[in-house]
């Protein structure tokens, strides 16, 4: 029987390594508690943990007891499992937290920051901020301190900037720690293509990086820069300006979206439809609710139920799904009757709708589900790594 098991197994996984190549280790659920395998099913770090993640860089996030710690990929203890709490990986750094203070550790295990904030972001950019009694700061990943604690708000880096605020007003300080927007706006978005959004008097413009106005302050609300246009709004209708100020999209549009791709979802006389960053109508508007794209694919929904559109508007996978996410890694999530599975691209179902809670995106191959209580793994086919 273990000889059968053990054949099956290798099958399954070369036919799954043929599409992508696993994880070197891959969390793995023995019983009640947790260990890791090998891309073959083959436990390789005994299960003895009540939690663990993914591998990031070498390193993983365990824990037992109660407690946290790190382990690397041949199940040596890296940090103790003393902590009393961890994050997530980011620019590799993993946040902990002890006695109510933060700091962060390395992907090799080293101490590089000590707990001493009472609160803390992830690196974004090489920068977190940290809040000291009432105020913020910002530190780099040696922990300096890079802009000081003056601030009753803040945001992380985009596009070289953090928004900052004082006293209900905002501002910006780049990553040398110069304020170059003092906090003087009712309300501002974060830099993308150099631009940032900023409201005055209930009214909307766009300053660039050098913190001067470059579009007035004379529209209802703004979106973000994409593809080198925004989305305004004037009275109740959307249209979008380039940044030179020029209405290049007509306000016509009830709803909209920022231009991420070269065709983004619009709504007109109550549905929504597809154009480009021209204004050119990619599809018609029939949809009830429609989404960005990827890999190739946008969700859409008619009547009620989901489906996918290609890049040419072509109706690829129908709307009969009560529920679907985007796609990542060839799979997205679907629900049927509560539970959740995975579609491909084509439509055709690859994991059956049989799991009480279920990730929308895989990642490496792999995606975490649960099962009466219990979450473990499974990879792209389906195969699930426990036992």
């Amino acid at each position: 029987m273990k000889t059968f098991l053990s054949i099956s197994l290798i099958f399954l996984m070369s036919v799954y390594l043929s599409a992508q190549e696993l994880p070197r280790r891959i969390p793995f659920l023995d019983g009640e508690k947790y260990g890791y395998a090998d891309a073959n099913a083959e436990l390789v770090i005994p299960a003895v943990y009540d939690e663990v993640s993914t591998f990031v860089d070498g390193a993983a996030k365990v824990k037992k007891n109660g407690f946290y710690g790190l382990i690397d990929e041949d199940g040596r203890i890296m940090v103790p499992i003393t902590l009393e709490s961890m994050g997530e990986w980011r620019e590799g750094m993993i946040r902990y937290s002890n006695a109510g203070k933060d700091g962060f550790y390395n992907s090799r295990g080293i101490r590089v920051i000590s707990a001493q904030y009472s609160l803390s972001s992830d690196f974004y950019e090489g920068m977190a901020y940290v809040k000291q009694s009432r105020l913020f700061g910002y530190i780099d990943k040696a922990g300096r301190m890079v802009v000081p604690y003056k601030f009753v708000e803040t945001n992380v880096f985009s596009n070289g900037m953090a928004k900052v605020g004082q006293k209900g007003r905002y501002g910006f300080v780049n990553r040398e720690g110069e304020v170059i927007v003092r906090p003087i706006y009712e309300y501002a978005g974060s830099f993308h293509e150099g631009y940032a959004f900023v409201k005055v008097r209930e009214k909307f413009g766009f300053i660039n990086k050098d913190g001067k106005l470059v579009i007035p302050t004379e529209y209802d609300n703004a979106l973000m820069f994409a593809n080198g246009i925004a989305g305004v709004q004037l009275g109740e209708l959307w249209g979008y300006i380039n940044a030179e100020n020029e209405m290049v999209i007509p306000v016509e549009y009830e709803s909209i979206s920022a231009s991420l791709h070269e065709m983004f979802p619009v709504k007109k006389d109550g549905l929504w439809g597809y154009i480009d960053p021209y204004g050119y109508e990619m599809t018609r508007f029939e949809y009830e609710s429609a989404n960005h794209f990827h890999e190739g694919l946008a969700r859409v929904m008619m009547n009620g139920k989901y489906g996918f559109i290609d890049d040419r508007g072509k109706l690829m996978i129908p709307c009969t799904f009560e529920y679907v996410s985007n796609f990542h890694e060839g799979r997205a999530l679907y629900k049927e009757n509560g539970l959740s599975g995975y579609i491909d691209p084509s439509g055709n179902i690859v994991i059956p709708a049989k799991y009480e809670k279920a990730g929308h995106i895989f990642e490496g191959g792999i995606v975490q589900v649960e099962v009466n209580g219990q979450a473990f793994w499974i990879d792209l086919n389906g195969f699930e790594y426990r036992r």
